[in-house]
């Protein structure tokens, strides 16, 4: 079941869909390329915050559900995760260490210094530097465009050379390339997945990027170029959901390098599968993040 709410975190109309006691949120700014959850009562409970806390705390669970989101395409937030943000060590605490936020974002978006990022409208993207209100966004665009770090025109951001060096040594001094996930986000494994399986891959070199089903179940445009721009799309089809059967058909069809993965106790359903279908066979998880490595080794 879906209806709209306000998101409490961003105060955007978002779309609430139902899963037992497990509400999902997407299409606000807080996970603008997926989707959060909260259990049942956990919204009402924050609703009832004092209004002192709600508006130092809110902003703060906002940037943390963007930056968790984009990385692994969907988070669950309990109570204590939300009341733990407020002092966590990773939150900036100044207008530099916001602004070199926006650098790592804008450099993660880039091929290269002086590509456009465009970032219409502004007023939707201020939690990218964990900043409050979109004034204070603004003012850190602008001082890192007095130090020659951006160019702004309108809501088009470019980092320049200096911006570019910079973000490069903030990020690690690698740009990884970008390895798009297809996998149940309503499966038993996901842990596994992220616990494992996802370090194991960005060791490689790349940034994964998680589209669980409940996005690919809308099925949108911008869906469908993250998986078409992506470096690598390794797709896992141990739940057998057509939806991932599409998207890295999807992939296959664009050149982008795509690997299938599945449970070997559910390799009796291949043989419905057309015989391009060669997936990786695994029976436990330490399995699957070796074969996976050999796998993308041996295509990088």
């Amino acid at each position: 079941m879906m209806n709209k709410k306000h998101c409490l975190f961003c105060n955007e109309l978002v779309t609430i869909e139902n899963s037992g006691n497990i509400d999902h949120f997407s299409g606000c700014m807080c996970a603008p390329e997926g989707h959060y959850s909260l259990e049942g009562d956990t919204y009402a409970r924050i609703q009832g915050f004092p209004y002192a806390k709600k508006r130092k705390l809110l902003p703060f669970v906002s940037a943390y559900i963007r930056e968790e989101s984009a990385r692994t395409g969907s988070i669950h937030l309990t109570i204590d995760v939300v009341e733990e943000i407020e002092q966590a060590s990773f939150i900036p605490a100044t207008l530099e260490e916001k602004g070199k936020r926006l650098l790592t974002f804008l450099y993660g978006k880039s091929e290269s210094a002086d590509e456009p990022i465009n970032l219409h409208p502004l007023s939707q993207h201020y939690n990218l530097t964990y900043s409050p209100n979109l004034q204070e966004f603004v003012y850190i665009i602008e001082l890192l465009k007095e130090s020659e770090m951006i160019t702004r025109e309108g809501s088009v951001l470019k980092l320049t050379t200096l911006g570019w060096s910079e973000a490069m040594s903030l990020s690690g001094g690698k740009k990884s390339k970008s390895c798009v996930i297809l996998l149940s986000d309503e499966s038993a494994i996901l842990t596994d997945w992220t616990t494992s399986v996802f370090p194991r891959i960005e060791q490689c070199g790349y940034k994964v990027e998680l589209i669980g089903i409940s996005v690919l179940r809308r099925m949108e445009d911008s869906t469908l170029s993250r998986v078409s721009q992506s470096n690598l799309v390794i797709a896992d089809l141990t739940e057998s959901e057509p939806e991932i059967y599409y998207a890295a058909g999807y992939a296959k069809c664009s050149s982008v390098p795509t690997i299938w993965t599945m449970r070997s106790s559910e390799a009796e359903q291949l043989h419905t599968q057309g015989e391009w279908i060669r997936p990786l066979l695994w029976d436990d998880v330490e399995q699957l993040t070796e074969r996976l490595q050999i796998r993308i080794e041996s295509i990088t």
